[in-house]
């Protein structure tokens, strides 16, 4: 299902959310809509469903005009933020109520139905809890169950507003991987909606870039990742530290920051103001001798030297770049 977005525009009152949005999505791609709160992805999302109108512009389904087409006709599966569930309902139901309230000539039989259902929570980690309702789950609970509900009834387009958001590290690491690996076998077009880089970087294919409304960039996590367009780009995907240095300021990441126990040329003096263990690296935070800004340091364990870094020591640091100072 190739998805187009031509021209979209959409206002709250005197508040403009999305300027002449123009995307694709190509059929059975997983999309990410990247951005900081406010950015008008989650508008452009409810846009794309039928649950909200643009102002002006298109949304196109395999080439048809989807105007007059509302959220039951679109034939979209969708995971939102807060998308309730039947509390009357055990989780086993809620999962298999969309198969249940197909045609009857298109309906699967009962047994076949709770399989699938069954099969569902199984993936999403919650076969053990079929027969609970939903006010007896968590949070992060019953947004699975959402996500298996909307899957259930095999959607044309999934939809998936931060459908992890409410999730626990371990699991929601476990479940993008899952939801990767579905894709790969289903080649469902996917729309995700994040504001959680990594979790972009790591699922989808393409990434769109959103900021006040706007694309700022779309491209392949890699594209993005080393060459970002612009300043917010850059910032937004991850970490980043900004120096004057040879009369120019570059921007670099932490892990592109040398540290050396001894004076250098070419290095400048720090002091350390903190020093975190981060898995296989060590985050310090060095203030220049004399200045007020600071440097994120993510150091290699192997470092030598590294065992005894403590606040308040001195250091030298200077920035990997692919050009001379």
């Amino acid at each position: 299902m190739i998805i187009q977005i031509e021209n979209i525009n959409k206002w709250y009152d005197r508040f403009q959310v999305l300027h002449d949005i123009n995307l694709q999505i190509e059929s059975g791609e997983l999309m990410a809509l990247l951005g900081p709160s406010g950015c008008g992805k989650t508008s452009l999302l409810r846009i794309i469903a039928g649950l909200e109108k643009p102002d002006s512009g298109t949304i196109r389904f395999q080439g048809q005009d989807m105007k007059g087409y509302d959220v039951r006709n679109r034939k979209v599966g969708f995971v939102f933020q807060h998308y309730a569930l039947f509390r009357h309902m055990t989780v086993l139901d809620n999962v298999a109520f969309g198969l249940r309230m197909k045609p009857r000539k298109i309906r699967l039989s009962e047994n076949t139905i709770l399989e699938k259902a069954r099969y569902l929570l199984e993936m999403v980690q919650l076969d053990k809890i079929g027969n609970r309702y939903p006010d007896e789950l968590s949070g992060g609970q019953r947004q699975r169950v959402a996500l298996a509900r909307a899957l259930a009834v095999e959607p044309k387009v999934l939809l998936l507003d931060e459908p992890f958001g409410a999730l626990d590290a371990k699991v929601r690491r476990e479940l993008r991987r899952w939801l990767a690996k579905l894709h790969e076998e289903i080649h469902l077009t996917s729309i995700f909606v994040t504001h959680d880089q990594e979790e972009a970087m790591e699922v989808c294919d393409r990434i769109v870039i959103m900021n006040k409304g706007i694309i700022e960039q779309i491209g392949s996590p890699a594209e993005i990742y080393n060459h970002p367009r612009n300043e917010f780009v850059y910032n937004f995907l991850g970490d980043s530290n900004s120096l004057s240095v040879g009369g120019k300021t570059v921007n670099f990441r932490p892990y592109e920051v040398s540290v050396s126990f001894e004076t250098k040329k070419g290095y400048t003096e720090a002091v350390v103001l903190d020093v975190r263990p981060m898995g296989a690296v060590t985050r310090a935070i060095l203030q220049p001798i004399g200045n007020d800004y600071t440097i994120e340091a993510h150091i290699p364990n192997m470092t030598l030297g590294l065992k005894t870094l403590n606040k308040g020591q001195k250091v030298y640091f200077r920035p990997i770049l692919d050009f001379e100072i």
